[in-house]
């Protein structure tokens, strides 16, 4: 068996070779000289060799229990290296499908296949900053997390940024911890989960893996602002021609499956030239992108706003029938009365005449649906402006002309909503 003299416990056994050579070396040289001495020397070898024995099997026994420990520190650092590696596989798979998700949409399942698993299976919750508030990507429903919960720590964490540096570990509020995602020095979005439930190794993950999700938002906002740049009118932030009849398309469709309503209002500002002529193309350009700013703050996000041409627009209203309709081409009619627009610091008072046509049939083609909501704009500007007419309909509308919007039923006024 060969012996090495390189562990920590080594010295010892070291030490008794040398103590057993310093103490008995005369007795050993003369056992070796004197045979015949044997008898009278034979106590000393054998103490020496007590001794050495002793040693030895100490030595022994602290070097096996060394190995021990080394052996049970490799298997543990292993284990982390094993567990690192499938920490550092899951985030790449995160951000690999990150990489591929460029709408809110796909954010939002690609969050829902991999978040859970990053945050050790407890819920986690992700809001990002529009112009209005927060946009929840998970729990849109709010069945885990009330409606300005998760809001209101995120609000928290906008103000707190203010002033602190936020931590790699989060910031703690209200029983959450709190990841900020930010581009530059602007929060984009909040990523968050409970703190209860929140280890150390949770939170560096999580702190990962919201800066994955900043990355993959900045891309999505970017990529829409390109898409959206070929799809809307730059002046008004409505959808172009082009791409409102291909969406009027789709909803026709849908409308023939599922044998619901579908509806158009047309309208344009009533003599729009003289506001040419008087302002300018200039003092035109405001009244147009000051209509457009109304209606992108009214409407429903399924309403489709479309800068149809020149100072004309088309809505495209899903399910929604012939009163419906009516109702919002009054309430639009009203809201562009009501628009207070300055030009070269004159009040400059705008007025529009609306045509509504809603498909009478599931058979009805786009352009015949288009055609009547023309031609009953039309009859509007006939009957004196500034009034809505219903394609099929030759009686004034019954709806007010003061604009009054609490001349309507609360059911009747379909305000933006979330949905």
């Amino acid at each position: 068996m060969r012996l090495g003299l390189r562990g920590r416990h080594d010295w010892l056994l070291l030490i008794g070779f040398t103590a057993v050579l310093l103490i008995f070396g005369r007795s050993l040289q003369d056992r070796l000289q004197v045979t015949g001495e044997i008898a009278r020397l034979y106590g000393a070898p054998l103490a020496a060799l007590f001794i050495l024995t002793i040693m030895f099997v100490f030595h022994q026994t602290a070097k096996r229990r060394e190995a021990t420990m080394e052996a049970a520190a490799a298997a543990l650092e292993a284990a982390a290296s094993r567990a690192r590696t499938v920490e550092l596989e899951s985030l790449m798979r995160f951000g690999h499908a990150l990489a591929r998700s460029l709408s809110t949409e796909t954010l939002k399942e690609t969050i829902w296949q991999h978040l859970p698993a990053l945050a050790s299976g407890t819920p986690v919750w992700v809001v990002l900053r529009t112009e209005t508030g927060w946009e929840r990507l998970t729990d849109v429903g709010a069945m885990r997390w009330d409606a300005g919960t998760v809001e209101r720590a995120a609000d928290t964490v906008v103000q707190a940024h203010a002033t602190d540096i936020p931590s790699a570990d989060g910031i703690e509020h209200d029983g959450h911890v709190c990841f900020p995602m930010l581009s530059g020095r602007q929060i984009i979005g909040i990523l968050g989960i409970c703190l209860d439930k929140c280890t150390l190794e949770v939170r560096r993950r999580l702190s990962a893996a919201a800066a994955l999700l900043t990355v993959a938002v900045h891309n999505a906002q970017k990529f829409s602002e390109v898409r959206d740049h070929g799809m809307r009118d730059g002046l008004t932030g409505c959808y172009n021609r082009t791409h409102t009849l291909d969406i009027l398309q789709a909803e026709a469709a849908r409308a023939r499956r599922t044998n619901g309503p579908l509806s158009v209002v047309m309208f344009d500002v009533d003599k729009f030239k003289s506001i040419n002529d008087q302002h300018g193309h200039g003092g035109g350009d405001a009244v147009l992108a000051a209509i457009g700013k109304r209606l992108r703050e009214l409407l429903r996000k399924s309403d489709i706003r479309c800068r149809y041409g020149g100072d004309e627009f088309l809505l495209v209203l899903p399910e929604t029938g012939s009163e419906g309709a009516a109702r919002v081409g009054e309430w639009v009619r009203g809201e562009i009365e009501r628009l207070p627009i300055s030009l070269a610091d004159q009040q400059v008072a705008i007025t529009a005449s609306v045509g509504v046509a809603t498909a009478q049939s599931v058979l009805e083609s786009v352009e015949s649906l288009i055609d009547r909501a023309d031609r009953a704009l039309y009859q509007a500007k006939a009957a004196g402006r500034n009034c809505v007419r219903a394609a099929g309909s030759s009686s004034r509308s019954n709806l007010r002309q003061d604009g009054s919007l609490h001349s309507f039923p609360a059911s009747a006024i379909r305000a933006k909503t979330t949905s």
